[in-house]
């Protein structure tokens, strides 16, 4: 199983994967490559664990990789696993390129917005809604499309940890919502609940407070 780093040694990695790209001038090349090798993990838990096991030494699994990974990926991207190895970090190798995904849209100024709607969006509707969303947000949009009929209409759209609620559903909870406070007396409140129960303002006295 996948483990998870801490938020921040996770970033650490990634930042440093991400500036030994950028200055091998490798970046797109790079960030395929450690995809591809997250999948292999996940494709192949055996070599995972070979990697992850603590009594083979390193020189053996760094004898290992370069026999099966020389040539075929950058450089960059090789001493990259082989650090990740070495220090242990192996099984969150796939947490650490996600990670890694995260801080290269950072670098390219995008941004990714998860937009859910009751029906596929058509070729107007994403274009305009990536259009308003690269407006407020300065940054290039990249949509993730989810389609839940629950919504009913409308879209709910989250960008970051932001939601935008935009569908009817929502709607319909928020107006529900409103009615309850309205509606609904706390019965934490005294006196509102003696003027509920009292309308005319006789309680306590006999007769109406109404001095007007």
């Amino acid at each position: 199983m996948a483990k998870v780093l801490s938020g921040w040694k996770a970033r650490r990695y990634a930042v440093a994967l991400l500036h030994a790209a950028v200055k091998a001038g490798e970046l797109e090349r790079v960030e395929a490559e450690v995809k591809a090798l997250a999948d292999m993990f996940n494709r192949s838990p055996q070599l995972l664990k070979f990697l992850a096991q603590p009594l083979v030494p390193f020189n053996e699994k760094a004898q290992r990789l370069r026999r099966r990974l020389e040539g075929r990926v950058s450089s960059v991207t090789l001493n990259f696993l082989l650090a990740v190895v070495k220090h242990k970090r192996v099984e969150a190798f796939d947490h650490i390129v996600r990670v890694f995904t995260d801080v290269v849209r950072e670098y390219r100024g995008e941004v990714v917005a998860e937009v859910t709607s009751a029906v596929p969006l058509t070729e107007a509707e994403r274009a305009m809604t990536v259009r308003r969303l690269q407006e407020i947000t300065g940054k290039k949009v990249l949509l993730r499309e989810k389609v839940d009929p629950s919504i009913v209409g409308g879209m709910r759209i989250i960008v970051g940890d932001k939601l935008l609620d935009l569908s009817l559903r929502g709607h319909l909870e928020r107006i529900r919502e409103r009615l309850r406070q309205v509606f609904v007396v706390p019965a934490e409140t005294p006196l509102a609940e003696a003027a509920f129960n009292d309308p005319q303002g006789t309680t306590g006295t006999g007769q109406s407070q109404n001095t007007l």
